[in-house]
């Protein structure tokens, strides 16, 4: 059986919290104990890393858990002490480069490495063994604009549904996820607490320049790098600063770092 949207009238809910709870009960509908939606608005970072999560709604699930994923860890930023900082979370990283839903079942991820490839992302599933989650269905939703929403659909170990979940309702959870990411686009406002800089998005050779200069390279050695003139990487980095509102290239390597851009683990 799959989910029922027409139980979800999205022109009547008009709160985050009756969001939830109407997809909630849809999830629940079809045997799944609860997880979190998620909102990045640069889904790829030109490091190849994930962009940076900024907003999550739980549902059902522990908010410790939803707190200690949104937190990041980076050379910039500086450490997170957390196990399930975003930035060691296999499943997003695999998640961050897919189209279609895709299950996990945490202690087969252990066995099998197919996502956890380091120490790292090893001690981030056995954190969500610790909670109590046994499986989660992770259901991408990617814009035009660059961004990244994500419904994480879990069960719970204390949950006797087992059976794995059909396509049809994978697909109806995936029109559940959507809908759910233009609620929140449009009348929760997430954009706006992304980052400005989505309205005047940086183009990918202006991020690269960026993310060299943020790892302390010349524009000449950038240039190098990048295959280009040197006059053509200070024109990707003037440009990147003139979107950004920044004054120069130490002041824009910093906004792009705060916006989310310069994730560079």
């Amino acid at each position: 059986m799959g989910v029922n949207l027409q139980r979800i009238d999205w022109q009547e809910i008009r709160t985050e919290q009756e969001a939830a709870q109407a997809v909630l009960a849809a999830m629940r509908s079809v045997g799944l104990s609860g997880g979190a939606f998620s909102f990045t608005p640069i889904s790829l970072l030109p490091s190849g890393n994930p962009g940076l999560l900024k907003r999550a709604i739980p549902l059902n699930i522990d908010q410790q858990v939803i707190d200690d994923w949104l937190q990041y860890q980076d050379e910039l930023a500086g450490g997170s002490d957390t196990v399930l900082s975003q930035a060691k979370d296999p499943v997003r990283r695999r998640m961050i480069t897919r189209i279609l839903p895709e299950r996990f079942v945490m202690e087969e991820l252990l066995e099998s490495r197919r996502v956890t490839k380091n120490t790292l992302g090893i001690k981030w599933i056995k954190a969500l063994i610790g909670y109590g989650i046994r499986e989660s269905y992770s259901i991408p939703v990617f814009t035009g604009r660059g961004e990244y929403w994500s419904l994480a659909a879990m069960r719970y170990f204390d949950n006797p549904e087992t059976a794995e979940l059909s396509h049809e309702t994978l697909g109806e959870l995936y029109w559940l996820t959507a809908n759910l990411a233009e609620f929140c686009a449009t009348k929760l406002n997430w954009r706006a607490h992304g980052h400005e800089a989505t309205r005047r998005p940086l183009s990918p050779r202006e991020l690269d320049c960026l993310y060299w200069a943020a790892r302390g390279k010349t524009s000449a050695e950038t240039a190098e790098l990048l295959d280009l003139r040197t006059e053509t990487v200070r024109k990707y980095l003037k440009n990147a600063a003139m979107k950004l509102n920044a004054n120069n290239k130490t002041q824009a390597v910093c906004m792009a770092h705060q916006l989310g851009y310069l994730a560079l683990v």
